[in-house]
């Protein structure tokens, strides 16, 4: 083979690779890293095209994830489970003034009050990624299995990113459940990409309230961003929030969703009141930069002092590896917390994949309104 020849047969040869690549980067935002997007009104929180935190950020850049790549021999131990050591204890039904929750799996939670079955951010697939097989792998089974699953009536997604919006998932819920998908500004385009067009979505913006039934569900602020692929143009074309839930006679329960520390806590209480039971994340915090996005375990107890809530629930650990910190090293860091600020630990549970928590109301706070 002559010299000529070889320099065509490589010239042609990195141009195909070249060309794969770009059209894979064109084609990946708009097919399997599809995100969602909104068209409306210009707001304190979006510019018409982005939406943007309220309170001053930073968000990652591509040397933060080299960065965190470069330091993966410092992950700290999560051991994989095959069993759950709990199982879910559902009670017939749940309604008046009792709650019950239970926990599936990192931010994936059951919660049953007013007579229905809510889910959050439902994630079943073993892989947090745009494609199984790859990415964060599963520790841990889910503490629901699929199958026994009641019949589910409010679906709650906070944004979109794969450890809490998961196509297959959410395909499998909304044929087999049809449930009301509520959700922020910008994810009804991408939740109707893959569910089709006559699944059931509200979207709402921050402080904006659903009612379902006697259900109120509030979407609340958070401190986070958005993006299902690594363009700058894809990042926060949809919103991110937490949810609040009240009825007439029932319990005030606040998911948090996904934020960093934020005065948004605070800002919730005194819109929205105390809420009787806060599932608040906890996980996902070291190295420090990735706390741009998320909280600590010292930052989760902070937000609870903000919300005062009679009972917090820990989500956002326990089932994928999404940072440095161990299993143990999250629940240590929070026990270390609670003592820190003198509040009771059964005050603010973590609990395993499977258990389940129930409670009642405190009746001075039935109404809110």
């Amino acid at each position: 083979m002559t010299r000529r020849l070889k320099f065509s047969l490589t010239s042609l040869l990195l141009a195909a690779v070249g060309t794969t690549l770009l059209a894979g980067d064109f084609l990946m935002p708009r097919w399997l890293c599809r995100g969602g997007e909104w068209d409306g009104p210009v707001t304190d929180h979006f510019d018409g095209v982005f939406f943007y935190n309220a309170e001053p950020s930073t968000l990652y850049k591509s040397s933060n994830l080299l960065q965190w790549l470069s330091e993966r021999h410092q992950k700290g131990d999560y051991p994989t489970v095959q069993q759950n050591t709990h199982q879910p204890q559902l009670a017939p039904s749940v309604d008046c003034q009792d709650w019950e929750v239970t926990m599936v799996n990192h931010s994936t939670m059951l919660i049953r009050t007013a007579g229905l079955n809510i889910l959050t951010d439902p994630v079943w697939s073993d892989y947090t990624s745009p494609v199984q097989g790859f990415g964060p792998r599963r520790c841990r089974p889910a503490g629901i299995a699929w199958n026994a699953l009641p019949e589910i009536d409010i679906c709650l997604i906070s944004h979109d990113h794969y450890d809490h919006y998961d196509t297959d998932t959410l395909r499998q819920l909304a044929k087999e459940h049809n449930p009301l998908f509520i959700v922020p500004l910008g994810l009804g385009s991408l939740l109707q990409y893959h569910c089709g067009a006559h699944t059931r979505i509200i979207e709402a913006d921050w402080w904006e309230t659903v009612q379902h039934g006697e259900l109120r569900i509030t979407l609340t602020p958070a401190k986070h961003w958005s993006n299902r692929y690594r363009k700058v143009y894809t990042r926060n074309r949809s919103l991110w929030c937490g949810f609040y839930l009240t009825s007439p006679a029932g319990p005030a329960i606040y998911f948090a969703g996904d934020s960093a520390k934020s005065d948004c806590f605070r800002q919730i209480r005194q819109r929205l009141g105390a809420p009787d039971v806060a599932l608040i994340p906890i996980g996902a915090y070291k190295p420090d930069w990735i706390r741009n996005g998320h909280i600590s375990p010292a930052e989760a107890v902070e937000a609870f002092q903000h919300l005062q809530p009679r009972q917090a629930i820990a989500c956002h650990f326990g089932t994928w590896q999404l940072a440095n910190e161990g299993y143990q090293e999250t629940l240590d860091d929070l026990t270390s917390a609670l003592r820190k600020a003198d509040i009771p630990q059964w005050q603010f549970i973590a609990p395993e994949n499977g258990q389940t928590l129930r409670g009642k109301c405190d009746a001075a706070h039935t109404e809110r309104d």
